[in-house]
């Protein structure tokens, strides 16, 4: 069985072409997981964690907190009745207006906290998650002398991120994808594999299990250009190096496929006609586009050029998170410079996050010197990266957005507008927009269809910048996010069919 794997920087998806009809495999409950990869130092069962153990613990850590906020209520109401008997006072002596102490009065007041009923639900998801992270500990330490096989306690997608807050010890790559077209030492090679490795496996056994047949072969997609500090050779080693994982995961056979004729594959059958189509591929690392005929009677799509920019989603994170995010943690209010904070937010590029990581930020001033640190932690730039992805999500529909930084800093928030996001994409448009008019400028004289696909081709910014290059064509939206494995699950079954029947005849 042959299927279809679109490993990509920002999600994974994978799925089968089996008599006509496509079928998706799960990751659990999704039609695709975020690619990332947390291996914990230890292996835990989690099963064994017992929450309801701990239900006399969240009774007392309510009553403390109730306590603590009758008091804490009680000295807020005894201040505000000071205040108010101050400023009466003076109106009543005439030193002041009776409107004049109302004013002060309510602004006084205004300056208090007002405690904050504590809620039940919080205490209890609070103290649960300090128990567990203890018993997660002294798991830990009971089994640190055994030894443990790395590829069996591999976790992937959200659940990575989140295990590793739980866990607190091991490792989580995000992105890995990114990394295979810059040049490696023997030992970061090896590591980059086996993590991709582990990827791959963890696909081939969801599609071995929900298919009911040994997978052993895939066709998986590619970009026109990885991402690479080495040129045209950035690119062939990253398929090598592809190429070797997916043969450690347990596939026998591999073939790869461009992401954008992918794409052009699933809008194929769509079509009667044939058309000249664009087909703009614009995902989380890189960004694709193929021109060709799309549709009619010819068996597959005939592509006759493509171009690949090696920039995609990511590069709008990253823009978003220094111009909304990253001011919290000191940047342009202290001494650390600019790359400083580039490195924590390109959390694809191990080297730097580990820079970022080394850097001593004692001396700095607060309250960004406490943020430092928790952003230090192992982990915590790739949840803050995922939060910054949300924003950038959220603003493409609204004028401003927030998300919770909590877990840096109790209460802490990070808020956006519309001018933040069009910094954070405006490098990036800059030379998606080159890229377009030199896909124009190929197709002069000519209207053909623009098929769009790619997680990122949801964003508006995005679907206006092709409408601007090719006025008065059609725009067609296919999937955003399963488009191109669609299309590569196509590729797998029919093209291999065809080849195995003729090796037959």
């Amino acid at each position: 069985m042959r299927i279809g794997i679109d490993f990509g920087t920002s999600y994974t998806a994978a799925a089968a072409y089996i008599d006509g009809e496509l079928r998706h495999i799960s990751f659990g409950g999704d039609s695709q997981f975020r690619t990332a990869v947390f291996i914990p130092e230890k292996s835990i069962d989690w099963t064994l964690f017992q929450p309801d153990a701990y239900e006399q613990q969240v009774r007392d850590n309510l009553s403390a907190s109730t306590t603590a906020y009758t008091k804490a209520l009680g000295e807020y109401d005894e201040a505000t009745s000071k205040i108010r008997f101050h400023y009466r006072s003076l109106a009543k002596n005439g030193d002041i207006t009776q409107e004049e102490a109302q004013a002060r009065i309510s602004w006084a007041t205004s300056e208090l906290k007002k405690p904050v009923s504590p809620l039940a639900a919080e205490i209890r998801r609070a103290t649960i998650s300090a128990a567990r992270r203890q018993w997660a500990y002294e798991q830990r330490e009971a089994g640190r002398a055994s030894s443990i096989n790395v590829d069996e306690s591999a976790v992937f997608g959200e659940d990575a991120i989140e295990e590793f807050f739980w866990y607190e010890e091991g490792r989580l790559i995000q992105s890995p994808k990114s990394m295979l077209g810059f040049r490696l030492a023997a030992p970061q090679r090896e590591a980059i594999v086996k993590i991709v490795s582990n990827v791959l496996k963890h696909v081939r056994r969801a599609a071995t299990e929900q298919l009911s047949v040994d997978v052993t072969e895939a066709t998986i997609g590619r970009p026109v250009v990885f991402r690479s500090s080495m040129g045209p050779e950035g690119s062939d080693q990253a398929v090598e190096l592809l190429r070797e994982a997916a043969h450690r995961a347990g596939f026998k056979s591999v073939d790869f496929l461009a992401e954008p004729a992918a794409a052009a594959i699933t809008y194929h059958m769509d079509f009667p006609e044939s058309q000249f189509a664009v087909v703009v591929d614009v995902g989380g690392g890189t960004t694709d586009i193929a021109v060709g005929h799309v549709g009619g009677q010819a068996g597959a799509p005939e592509l006759d050029a493509s171009w690949g920019l090696a920039k995609g989603g990511t590069d709008v994170d990253l823009g978003l998170s220094l111009r909304a995010v990253m001011p919290l943690f000191g940047k342009n209010d202290c001494r650390l410079l600019a790359p400083f904070y580039v490195d924590a937010a390109m959390v694809s590029d191990q080297n730097r996050q580990a820079a970022f990581r080394k850097v001593d930020v004692d001396s700095i001033k607060a309250p960004y010197k406490k943020r430092l640190l928790a952003l230090q932690r192992y982990g915590v730039t790739v949840r803050m990266n995922r939060d910054v992805e949300r924003l950038k999500v959220a603003l493409s529909s609204e004028a401003e957005a927030y998300v919770s930084l909590d877990y840096v800093q109790k209460g802490l928030r990070a808020k956006a507008g519309t001018s933040d996001l069009e910094f954070g994409y405006e490098r990036y448009m800059r030379s998606f927009n080159e890229l377009l008019s030199q896909v124009r400028g190929a197709t002069a004289g000519r209207t053909p269809i623009v098929l769009l696909t790619g997680g990122m081709s949801r964003a508006p910014y995005i679907a206006e910048a092709v409408k601007r290059h090719f006025p008065g064509c059609e725009i067609h939206h296919g999937d955003a996010s399963l488009g191109v494995v669609e299309g590569l699950a196509m590729h797998a079954a029919t093209v291999h069919k065809t080849a195995f029947d003729a090796h037959a005849k």
